[in-house]
């Protein structure tokens, strides 16, 4: 393909030598054309040494393990410069290894007016499309040279912040553009017929597709990173999958309150005068089983108690039984006596503090296994109803709750990303550990009252949506 076409793009499964089948695209090039420079690009500098200047892998044939890029170019036709992280070929050609956002250095992008240019894991470039600047370079060709752009990488969705999805797109209909696509079964394929081992075996997947399982709740990013489909969403939503059950069961719409139960509100705590972090709110209801997220909130830069003013102004609020915040909440600031949760109940009389969660609701000990926080908040979510007026940014921070993606390993990690829209995910976190903990309310707002139809009947048009 890259030898055919100008513009080239290779979307392979997680560990398919990508890599090393376009670093070896890159050198043959400089081999076979003197005094023509390369530039290979990853996110950063330490990224672009892990994925492939330090990068080995054992060869069967050599009977050990070998550098995927510097073993593969006999010695006397380069010389390699670890500390610039560039190949010296003695035709004149130059191949250089150089990361997209270093920090370190103080900048963005490539400089060089290279003749190739190749980009590894480009689906991942989404703080800036490397495209949008290196398009002038490309088009503008070396007389004498057919400029290239190369791309490797997995998918990440459809999503318009993937420059990798947007690229494709824009070639779609170019004849100087290919796209390989080939997912883990293809190339298992391709190996059996050449009588090779397969690249992931039968058994090795089904352990990875049950670890994405144990990890995220979903095999969501397993179809991704093996099977390369480009129809599932560009990051690991934490709920996207609970998400897209409350869709389809209807469970999103205009309600009524329920007289007959109280109302809770859970904070998560934003630091006072702290204009970057959010006081998030909750405001709910738990009766038959099934969450009623009714109302929602957040705030900036002000301390705990000028929030039950804004709750104040709200119809439901002489029917809060409990306000709920987390454990910290009793934490002194050194130059403060008086704790969140103190200030709080001089404005509110009912005030529940959560126990410090050790981030896992623990089995009995008869096999079952350990259910982390966000897996027993998924769980909750998959029987639970949200007031759709009241709560579109609650459905909002839920949509872009992501799990954070680990560069170093090149993998998604099971931690959440801390961002604009973890503060309230960690207050949705907080109310269902609050269910947990029955003893806060004496088990009256899990009783039943004999009825669950809570938005029709004799209290339609109490406590109005």
């Amino acid at each position: 393909m890259w030898q055919r076409k100008k513009f080239g793009v290779a979307v392979l499964p997680r560990q398919s030598g990508k890599d090393v089948a376009a670093s070896m695209e890159q050198i043959r090039a400089r081999l076979e054309h003197p005094k023509t420079t390369g530039v290979y690009i990853g996110l950063n500098t330490p990224s672009i040494k892990r994925i492939i200047w330090n990068k080995t892998y054992y060869d069967p044939q050599a009977g050990q393990m070998i550098y995927a890029l510097k073993d593969n170019v006999p010695s006397e036709d380069v010389k390699w410069g670890n500390t610039a992280l560039e190949a010296n070929f003695t035709n004149g050609s130059n191949l250089l290894m150089q990361g997209y956002f270093d920090p370190s250095k103080g900048t963005t992008g490539v400089g060089e007016s290279a003749q190739d240019y190749t980009i590894t894991e480009f689906a991942l470039f989404h703080r800036g499309d490397p495209w949008q600047v290196l398009e002038p370079i490309i088009t503008n060709e070396t007389q004498g040279y057919d400029n290239r752009f190369m791309a490797v990488s997995t998918p990440r969705g459809k999503s318009a912040n993937n420059p990798l999805w947007a690229f494709m797109q824009s070639m779609e209909h170019r004849p100087d553009y290919e796209l390989y696509l080939r997912t883990i079964d293809d190339l298992n394929e391709m190996m059996k017929r050449h009588g090779l081992p397969p690249v992931k075996s039968e058994e090795s997947l089904e352990m990875s597709r049950d670890s994405y399982l144990k990890k995220f709740g979903n095999a969501r990013l397993f179809e991704q990173e093996y099977y390369c489909s480009f129809e599932l969403m560009d990051q690991a939503g934490v709920y996207a999958e609970a998400q897209e059950r409350i869709m389809q069961d209807g469970r999103m719409y205009d309600f009524n309150l329920n007289p007959a139960h109280p109302v809770y509100v859970t904070f998560d705590i934003g630091s006072s005068g702290k204009q970057s972090d959010a006081t998030s709110w909750i405001v709910w209801q738990f009766y038959n089983g099934t969450l009623f997220i009714y109302d929602c909130g957040e705030g900036h830069g002000k301390p705990l108690p000028e929030y039950v003013d804004v709750l104040a102004q709200k119809h439901y609020f002489p029917k809060i039984g409990s306000m709920i915040v987390p454990w910290d909440a009793e934490m002194h600031n050194a130059a403060i006596s008086q704790t969140p949760a103190d200030m709080l109940r001089q404005r509110f009389p009912n005030v529940v503090v959560l126990a410090k969660s050790m981030k896992v609701h623990r089995g009995t000990g008869q096999g079952i296994d350990e259910i982390t926080d966000i897996q027993a908040t998924r769980l909750q979510l998959y029987n639970t109803v949200i007031h759709k007026t009241n709560c579109e940014a609650f459905w909002d921070h839920m949509s872009e709750y992501k799990y954070e993606f680990n560069h170093k390993l090149q993998e998604w990690s099971n931690k959440p990303l801390h961002d604009k829209h973890s503060h309230m995910m960690d207050a949705l976190r907080y109310t269902v550990q609050a269910n947990r903990e029955m003893d806060h309310f004496g088990g009256m707002h899990g009783q039943t009252d004999g009825s669950s139809d809570y938005s029709k009947g004799a209290w339609a048009g109490v406590w109005g949506a």
